[in-house]
């Protein structure tokens, strides 16, 4: 350790003072999950935190309306916790600590449908929510978080009134404008390289009308030939866009945040008190 030795006569003075405690929070919730599950009559949903926190105590989560608690589990073990109202009080030890929290509502799935309303008690970060859909239900729009789901059908529907639109005024297809955006609505569910077939042999059946009538045997026949594979060709992607589309679950195109259409997923890396809340029509 550093010594001092005094010469005669020298002296030395020391003052020790205690700092103070800084204010702070003492809890911090590290990361959220909100996964949620709306079926035709019920609504269950879970809720994963990761809680860090620097002395014992209690903390209460708000939870929605009507909400009616199932269990409560910390690092891994079953809590015998009641619920108070909309409140539950969590019971915290030093250090961190993996919550789950299951409940149910008795409202089911709506047209327009939100995710529950969760108050944590204080602002976290990496929140994450899920939504699942039921099998049986077409998501048209999808809001929420910035970082989410987003549906691109809508951008593919604007792409094909821009083609019907300069198909039908320069008149390369007998079809006119509703008819061809009619056709490309319903080829949007099967694959571009058929819609591409389609609208090709459409525009060959406009060109053979005009085809004149002095042109050599050979090269009428190759035409003909061309023109009847390209009929087949045709047909098939019709029936396959029957079958993808009419027949089959319709696909919105939903990515982003490896969402999907019976999975929406939004994440968010710095909440309020109150989970952010997303929603699908």
């Amino acid at each position: 350790f550093p010594t001092w030795h005094p010469w005669p006569g020298e002296e030395v003075r020391l003052t020790i003072s205690r700092p103070t405690g800084v204010e702070g929070q003492t809890v911090t919730i590290d990361k959220s999950l909100l996964e949620t599950r709306p079926g035709r009559r019920a609504t269950d949903t879970a809720l994963q935190l990761t809680i860090r926190s620097s002395q014992g105590g209690q903390h209460a989560i708000t939870l929605p309306e009507n909400a009616q608690l199932q269990d409560v589990t910390i690092n891994g073990r079953v809590q015998p916790i009641r619920q108070e109202g909309r409140r539950v009080s969590l019971p915290l030890s030093p250090g961190r600590q993996e919550i789950k929290l299951t409940w149910r509502e008795p409202s089911g799935i709506s047209t327009w449908h939100r995710t529950p309303m969760v108050d944590l008690g204080l602002d976290s970060v990496n929140s994450q929510i899920d939504l699942r859909l039921p099998s049986n239900r077409w998501p048209l729009f999808v809001g929420g978080p910035l970082m989410g789901p987003a549906v691109l059908f809508w951008s593919t529907v604007l792409i094909l009134l821009l083609v019907s639109f300069a198909l039908a005024r320069s008149g390369l297809t007998p079809l006119k404008f509703h008819q061809g955006v009619l056709l490309g609505i319903g080829l949007s569910q099967s694959t571009i390289v058929a819609g591409l077939i389609v609208a090709g042999w459409l525009v060959a059946i406009d060109l053979r009308g005009k085809v004149k009538e002095d042109m050599d045997r050979t090269t009428f026949n190759l035409m003909q030939a061309g023109l009847g594979l390209l009929t087949i060709l045709a047909l098939g992607s019709l029936i396959a866009a029957i079958s993808m589309g009419l027949l089959g679950h319709p696909d919105m195109n939903i990515v982003g945040n490896g969402s999907s259409s019976e999975q929406l997923r939004w994440y968010q890396d710095h909440s309020r008190s109150t989970l952010p809340v997303a929603w699908v029509f």
